[in-house]
């Protein structure tokens, strides 16, 4: 359009340019005006062409210049890796040579003779644009109502290989209607590397599973010792005043009820052991301080025998939704971290200080230690994978990797650490709401 009326101005100048040469070879040969006349007008009119001819020049340049800005603007819009549609919502007005290559086409027509929308091309899948999201929402109109969100699609390529691709869009306004560019960008590879590393991340989460199992199996067998001890205990001293004929109905009551403690005792460690692994991924409510409680239950004896203090200063108690078994291992892994450290830096009256509190929006977990903390040297470091300060124990530096990926992947919340005080704290926190 442009393009035409500078066309139209050029060719409407080349017009005035005639008829100022003919208006001055008449005046020129006009014997009846006189001299002074034929000057003023000479040079009004030598203005007026100068003028011209000045305008003239000037549409040649803005003509040169608008056709190399489209010459770049189409060497941009054909040589962008991504694949790009043009639409008004009704119908496809342009594609670029991305899309014609991605589908092996000669034009967009070739195009529009099988389809009549990009989106006749979009695969079925959970959390991709479908044709029609909604009975009332198309595609298009789904991007112009949720231009914040990251879209995606999936397309056939012409070998039956799934693409994925991220769909951005720029509206603009010409020729008197409202038009989009839709933006299709190949992220087939980005997507397959993500699955890979989550495929890597559930195969680290089970190695570090594995490796607490074998240390859980070892407290119990610890934990169970005095139990099993007092019921054989019992039951001896039972079997002797029976044989002796002492055995007086109190003291069977009182030793009987000791037996069925301890078994109940029994019974529960191994319940708390048998839902610590258990492998589903469902969200429970619960609470920080029963995730808390639970993991103790399993090993408080067997850190009070190494003479480390419990302190638990519950402060919250607030409700969240979430995966309970994941949190009980991070919990265990922060609480035998600290165990390993209190030990083997020989801290006089060690202790591990569990504390929860709240705040309008956030539930936070905290276990902290009198250790010494950790070197600044390596605090950085120590929630990568396979960093480990416990080589020469068969420390496995999967930990507190898989510690904070269950935190902040899994449960969308944070796991930070700090040096504070005479040693390590340890900060989870969950977002309050339940989800």
């Amino acid at each position: 359009m442009i393009l035409e009326k500078l066309n139209k101005i050029k060719y409407i100048n080349l017009i005035f340019y005639f008829l100022v040469a003919s208006l001055i070879l008449f005046l020129e040969f006009n014997q009846e005006f006189k001299k002074e006349a034929t000057v003023s007008i000479t040079v009004v009119l030598f203005l007026f062409i100068f003028l011209l001819l000045f305008i003239y020049l000037f549409i040649e340049y803005i003509l040169k210049i608008h056709t190399i800005h489209q010459t770049q603007i189409n060497n941009i819009f054909n040589n962008v890796t991504a694949f790009l549609v043009i639409t008004n919502g009704k119908k496809l007005i342009d594609v670029n040579r991305s899309f014609l290559n991605f589908f092996h086409l000669q034009s967009m027509d070739d195009f529009l003779k099988n389809y009549s929308c990009i989106c006749d091309k979009f695969l079925a899948g959970e959390g991709y644009l479908q044709k029609k999201v909604s009975a009332d929402e198309s595609w298009l109109q789904h991007l112009l109502n949720n231009p914040e969100a990251i879209h995606k699609v999936k397309i056939l390529d012409i070998n039956n290989i799934v693409n994925i691709f991220q769909v951005n869009f720029q509206e603009y306004y010409q020729d008197n209607e409202t038009k989009y560019i839709v933006s299709f960008e190949n992220i087939t590879k980005l997507e397959n590397e993500l699955e890979r590393n989550s495929e890597k991340d559930k195969q680290l989460l089970e190695q570090s599973r594995l490796a607490q199992m074998g240390e859980m199996i070892s407290m119990i067998a610890h934990q169970w010792r005095q139990p099993l001890a007092a019921i054989s205990s019992a039951s001896g001293a039972i079997n002797l005043k029976v044989k002796r004929d002492k055995l007086s109905k109190e003291l069977a009551i009182e030793l009987s009820s000791k037996i069925s403690s301890y078994s109940q005792h029994l019974s529960t460690t191994i319940n708390d052991f048998r839902e610590f692994f258990k492998t589903n991924k469902e969200k429970k409510i619960t609470t920080l301080e029963e995730i808390s409680e639970c993991v103790l239950n399993i090993i408080e004896d067997t850190i009070k025998a190494q003479n480390i203090t419990i302190i638990k200063d519950f402060q919250s108690n607030v409700q969240v939704k979430t995966f309970p078994n994941e949190l009980k291992q991070v919990i265990l892994n922060l609480i035998k971290n600290s165990e390993d450290v209190l030990l083997e830096n020989k801290i006089i009256k060690p202790f591990i200080k569990i504390h929860t509190y709240e705040t309008d929006k956030d539930i936070y977990l905290e276990l902290s230690d009198n250790g010494g903390g950790i070197s600044p040297d390596i605090i950085n470091n120590i929630f990568d994978p396979y960093f480990s300060t416990k080589i020469q124990k068969d420390g496995t530096g999967l930990g507190l990797y898989m510690s904070k990926t269950i935190i902040q992947e899994h449960c969308s919340g944070l796991l930070e650490v700090e040096n504070r005080d005479s040693g390590a704290l340890f900060r989870i926190t969950l977002p309050k709401e339940v989800q």
